[in-house]
């Protein structure tokens, strides 16, 4: 990604000329911020049911935004898994699409992190794998490891969907909101992982469908899904699929503190800030780079 810094320099030839501008380019993996941006909007706004044609390519491989709200600093850097989700084994991204939206962020968050889709992320990076996928938040840290399976409020029948033949977004809205429960912890997981193969892109669309189907207000549109990934390891920032750190509302100084930091971890690895406005019900997500919020350096701007 390449985000430009205008400066004055001073040109000497043999004839004398007056100070002009010129534009000195700081280099980051694939592109401007401004393409960033372009993207992260293009992908949102594509409702495709799987990547390349290919039923064992779900749609998350290529399309929409695996999003993670993150907290103000607290001890640890913001990409690297809590203890938690170490002994969990998993991590808990949102899935976001204009066919997969929601209000707010998760928790009222303001600001976090963008990963790449597996299919376009840079040479060199992490592969990261989702093993499941909840329609809404799925309390997770009360499940089996690694947060797609049984919960401890409901062992039984909140098993991963497909283990209980619940294969269809239709089935998954009749299990979940028949009766008066806890929904986040009585609902299935779809199983998204390698091992599904041809039945993988099918899965995750039915998630997406569900979405959609939940009865009005049992949650409504201010909820989350939930996409469990697999838990990577500690200090290997340059190692990581980051496409950008994004902030909404009030949340920017924490976004530019998390680029700095993630630029001296790195040793150079820029990754750029974007503002993003949440959906409303006449306007979808949108997605914007400013110059003015970026704060890369060799000591940042803090």
């Amino acid at each position: 990604m390449r985000i430009r810094i205008v400066a004055l320099a001073l040109l000497l030839s043999a004839c004398s000329t007056p100070p002009m501008e010129v534009t000195q380019v700081l280099q980051t993996p694939s592109g401007s911020g401004i393409e960033v941006a372009a993207e992260l909007q293009k992908r949102y706004d594509e409702t495709i049911r799987m990547c390349n044609g290919a039923p064992s390519q779900p749609a998350f491989l290529c399309s929409g935004l695996m999003l993670r709200a993150t907290d103000t600093p607290n001890g640890f850097h913001v990409w690297d898994p809590s203890p938690g989700a170490i002994e969990l084994g998993g991590m808990s991204f949102s899935f976001f699409r204009a066919d997969a939206s929601f209000k707010h962020m998760p928790w009222d968050r303001n600001n976090g992190y963008i990963i790449y889709p597996v299919l376009k992320r840079p040479v060199g990076t992490l592969q990261t794998m989702v093993l499941c996928v909840f329609p809404i938040d799925g309390a997770t840290w009360g499940r089996d490891k690694p947060g797609c399976g049984a919960s401890d409020v409901y062992p039984v029948v909140s098993k991963r969907c497909q283990s209980q033949h619940i294969t269809t977004a239709e089935q998954w809205v009749a299990h979940t909101f028949t009766h008066n429960v806890d929904y986040f912890r009585y609902q299935c997981s779809f199983d998204v992982r390698d091992q599904m193969n041809e039945l993988a892109a099918d899965s995750f669309y039915q998630a997406i469908r569900a979405i959609a189907l939940k009865p009005v207000g049992r949650p409504g549109f201010n909820e989350f899904s939930e996409l469990i990934v697999a838990t990577w390891k500690r200090d290997i920032p340059a190692q990581l699929p980051i496409e950008a750190f994004f902030y909404v509302d009030s949340g920017l100084a924490v976004a530019r503190h998390n680029q700095c930091d993630f630029y001296k971890e790195s040793k150079g690895k820029i990754v750029p800030i974007i503002r993003l406005t949440m959906p409303t019900s006449a306007q979808n997500a949108r997605f914007a780079f400013r110059e003015e919020d970026q704060n890369v350096g060799e000591s940042c701007r803090l």
